[in-house]
């Protein structure tokens, strides 16, 4: 499918802002998913849970204006691109200052850039948005998010080969992906891509072979699991990109390990056969 790009480009510069308290239930909604000792879950008054913030200012758009993915439809803040499949393929988050529960915090976000190119598969596009988070404190969280769109496959396809995980493991998690965490994650983000619960449409319309793990989700998983290996750290910056997707079922590890830089942790997410499906950097004080 030819793209227009020139015309896709006019979206670049679009801006939306909007104004939110972070409230304490999607918070411990995702400690429960994350299957968090109901001890360790923080308060009201504490700061916010690494990419805690995916729970809030989800879109609320109404129902006659969702597209056949589940997604919102396309054309007011995003561009309208003609490509049915899409997908987060990763974040650059810096964090600044603290985000804390119940306070108001505003969010403006900015498409940033738009590229078209032709791949193996057909045509491609790329969409990077800018988030910025601020509170009375000035921007606390700017993160940079990564979209692609393209084609629905001909056919279904297998489980696609994946590169192999780093070795040296410093921690450790094993997760096991079932659809009833799929649903809750879903559920605390207000995420309707039917790529997550619907099954049919997962295999038959985009080609999976089966559900799809959130992105967002195995992120949390590892920066989470960063975070209970490293109590006393601070994370400074995270970033991640999807390398494969992983399946309802498959069971996965979140791992990590520090760099030979100070301050500085490789993390990853891989099948229990060791073939790679994230890859991830954090940086802490």
């Amino acid at each position: 499918m030819a793209l227009d790009l020139e015309y896709l480009q006019k979206w670049i510069g679009n801006t939306e802002k909007a104004e939110e308290e972070l409230e304490l239930w999607p918070v411990t909604a995702m400690m429960a998913a994350l299957d968090v000792p109901v001890e360790d879950w923080p308060k009201r008054g504490a700061t916010l849970p690494y990419t805690a913030h995916w729970n809030y200012f989800v879109p609320r758009v109404p129902q006659s204006k969702i597209d056949s993915d589940g997604h919102p439809q396309r054309g007011d803040f995003l561009p309208p691109i003609p490509l049915p499949r899409r997908m987060w393929a990763g974040s650059r988050i810096k964090y600044h200052n603290p985000l804390i529960i119940g306070e108001k915090v505003t969010k403006t976000s900015t498409v940033q850039d738009i590229k078209v190119k032709e791949g193996k598969s057909g045509s491609l596009a790329f969409v990077t948005v800018k988030h910025a988070y601020s509170n009375t404190e000035g921007v606390a969280l700017e993160e940079e998010q990564d979209l692609v769109y393209r084609d629905n496959p001909p056919a279904a396809t297998g489980v696609p080969e994946r590169k192999p995980a780093p070795e040296g493991a410093a921690w450790s998690r094993e997760i096991h992906p079932d659809t009833p965490l799929l649903f809750r994650y879903s559920a605390v983000t207000f995420n309707a891509h039917k790529i997550h619960y619907d099954h049919p449409y997962a295999t038959e319309v985009e080609g999976y072979p089966a559900l799809i793990v959130h992105g967002q989700l195995i992120a949390t998983f590892l920066i989470d699991n960063w975070q209970r290996n490293n109590p006393n750290s601070t994370a400074t910056q995270f970033s991640f990109r999807a390398m494969s997707p992983l399946f309802c079922g498959e069971t996965f590890k979140a791992e990590g390990k520090p760099t030979e830089a100070e301050n500085e942790g490789e993390l990853w997410a891989c099948t229990t056969s060791g073939g790679l499906t994230m890859q991830a950097n954090v940086a802490w004080k």
